[in-house]
């Protein structure tokens, strides 16, 4: 089973990596088809006319936000399998076929185990710590919840039971993956990793950036506005 696979690139002002990620997923070991869509959020560089250079299909949302432009992309997706990555990532030329070979399984989505592009160690360390995870190392990933920089991946059928991505402005990833745990079967792809770029970290500062995100969650979890929250986590673009 090769199942029709639609990636979709979630973006906003990204020219400076866009043809990476393109080149990416162009250079993957599939032997099914699948096609690429640019889920654009109003992009004002030349994120938009370089994508469609490449041959890329671009879905531009009407409202601003990860959400809506994921949304708004699967609508159009012809694939039976929706998978959904950001421009600056590094793909290994096997995941899609380790996405296959999931559903193959019998799971119905899921994402992968990530890595930072530079200084891993003190990232995944400051993690550790702010989550208090002295002994047991498991990550939310581990567990089956997943943020938008684990690549999640779903069934499109799946996904459409599950009316899509809450349009929130924050943690959208975070709820949907967590509802996709609750009722299917998701699963962590340990190898290959995902690459991802540790840029947030490095403009915004380590220690803040992994507060950030620790603070977020638990908040969120709390009942917490993501509105409000929105407001806390600036764009770094």
């Amino acid at each position: 089973m090769h199942p029709f696979i639609s990636a979709i690139i979630v973006a906003v002002n990204e020219e400076a990596c866009i043809r990476h990620i393109i080149h990416q997923l162009r250079q993957q070991d599939y032997q099914g088809q699948y096609e690429i869509i640019l889920a654009d959020g109003g992009s004002t560089d030349q994120t938009i006319d370089l994508a469609r250079e490449d041959g890329i299909v671009v879905c531009s949302s009407p409202q601003k936000g990860k959400a809506s432009q994921m949304n708004a992309a699967a609508r159009i997706a012809r694939g039976e399998l929706l998978f959904f990555v950001h421009a600056d990532m590094t793909l290994s030329p096997f995941t899609l076929t380790r996405m296959r070979d999931k559903l193959c399984e019998g799971y119905d989505g899921g994402g992968f185990a990530n890595s930072f592009e530079t200084h891993n160690d003190k990232i995944k360390q400051l993690g550790n710590w702010f989550n208090f995870r002295l002994f047991d190392r498991r990550e939310q990933s581990d567990k089956g919840i997943f943020y938008g920089d684990n690549g999640i991946f779903v069934k499109k059928n799946v996904f459409e039971a599950l009316q899509g991505f809450k349009e929130i402005p924050i943690m959208e990833d975070y709820d949907f993956s967590f509802r996709l745990h609750q009722s299917y079967r998701s699963i962590k792809i340990y190898e290959p990793e995902i690459i991802v770029s540790a840029r947030r970290h490095i403009q915004a500062g380590f220690l803040l950036t992994r507060f950030q995100w620790v603070m977020i969650k638990k908040l969120y979890q709390l009942g917490v506005s993501p509105f409000l929250l929105a407001r806390w986590y600036r764009d770094i673009r």
